[in-house]
């Protein structure tokens, strides 16, 4: 059986998609810098793209002058609430532990709609 991945904010209690989530509120970037930024390999941060990108935390932003480059930004439509995540998170406001922090976010998940 799959692991279960969990969806919106939830997904944020994996450390290495709340370090994307974090780099990309500072700035727009492209995968490639993304992998470079936090050490992993482009196969590996492309996974967590995905899982980020399927439930709508971030977005591929239009490229401003090579329709070739891949730019991702937060999804306007979340980016409150991945800040609010994020601020929450550097306030140390949230359970230390990722399981825990997991179940608070899908309890936030569940109470926005």
């Amino acid at each position: 059986m799959p692991k279960r991945i969990g969806s919106g904010l939830a997904l944020l209690a994996d450390p290495t998609r709340l370090r994307i989530v974090e780099l990309l509120a500072s700035r727009a970037m492209r995968p490639s810098t993304i992998a470079r930024e936090i050490g992993l390999g482009r196969p590996a941060v492309s996974r967590q793209l995905r899982l980020l990108h399927d439930a709508a935390l971030i977005y591929d932003l239009p490229a401003p002058h090579d329709g070739r480059v891949r730019l991702l930004g937060l999804h306007p439509e979340n980016e409150p609430r991945v800040r609010a995540f994020l601020a929450a998170t550097a306030l140390g406001l949230l359970p230390e532990r990722p399981g825990r922090r997991r179940r608070w976010a899908e309890g936030l998940d569940r109470w926005d709609g």
